[in-house]
């Protein structure tokens, strides 16, 4: 038999998973072939880490996205409104700089 902070835990568990689903605010990176050759895979690890450390509302996910190699890696921020800001040519520096600058814009996950 599981007790009420138990059963509270797993409730507030399930809700925190569950939210994902509705409109949020996404940091897509690009992570096809070409993006991954071109270091985009560096770029979404410290993407994840970054919006964990600063507890951000902010999902981050990887897409095949179409544009030319000489672009990527390429992360494409996009609002729950759906307005979208595309930036090329991202290094793992300059993604830490790209959420730094969003974070005033997303807000924490204490905040939702």
């Amino acid at each position: 038999m599981l007790t009420v902070a138990e059963l509270n835990a797993i409730r507030d568990r399930v809700r925190k998973q569950l939210s994902v689903r509705e409109p949020h605010n996404r940091l897509i990176v690009g992570v096809g072939t070409v993006g991954i050759a071109a270091g985009a895979r560096e770029v979404i690890v410290t993407a994840m880490q970054e919006v964990s450390t600063r507890g951000l509302d902010l999902v981050v996910v990887g897409e095949d996205l179409a544009l030319p190699a000489s672009e990527m890696p390429v992360v494409k921020f996009v609002t729950a409104s759906g307005e979208e800001t595309v930036y090329t040519k991202v290094t793992a520096e300059g993604v830490r700089e790209i959420i730094q600058s969003l974070a005033t814009t997303v807000g924490t996950l204490a905040d939702a």
